[in-house]
């Protein structure tokens, strides 16, 4: 994760929390949260919900959704599937996109939930 593109090391860090994600209960907001953590609904997430940009300002979308989860990230290659659904009641569409993270400039997490993954 040394390289410059600061998009792609965060998406990097998304993916590998949701790959481990766990019961841990954390404070921290925002997209640099060290873990997914539970509510007193949830008793453990596995999921960080995101939204990207263009270096045009425009939202991405996919089929109309433009809230996604991160899937998989192989070096300059980051699949996503889009979400359906408004926070935290989201759902995984079955519908997944492999994009550049050069793409894009900027970056939103959505608070951490729990779906069923496809």
């Amino acid at each position: 994760m040394r390289n410059n593109n600061c998009i792609l090391n965060l998406l990097k860090v998304i993916d590998l929390l949701q790959r481990n994600s766990f019961n841990q209960c954390i404070t921290e907001e925002g997209c640099n949260r060290p873990f997914l953590g539970p509510t007193s609904t949830f008793s453990c997430y596995n999921t960080r919900p995101i939204s990207l940009y263009t270096k045009e300002g425009n939202l991405y979308t996919l089929s109309n959704h433009s809230i996604f989860r991160v899937e998989k990230v192989d070096d300059d290659c980051v699949t996503l599937q889009a979400l359906s659904g408004t926070d935290p009641n989201y759902t995984a569409t079955g519908e997944f996109v492999s994009i550049s993270p050069k793409c894009f400039c900027v970056i939103r997490c959505y608070p951490d939930t729990s779906i069923t993954c496809l």
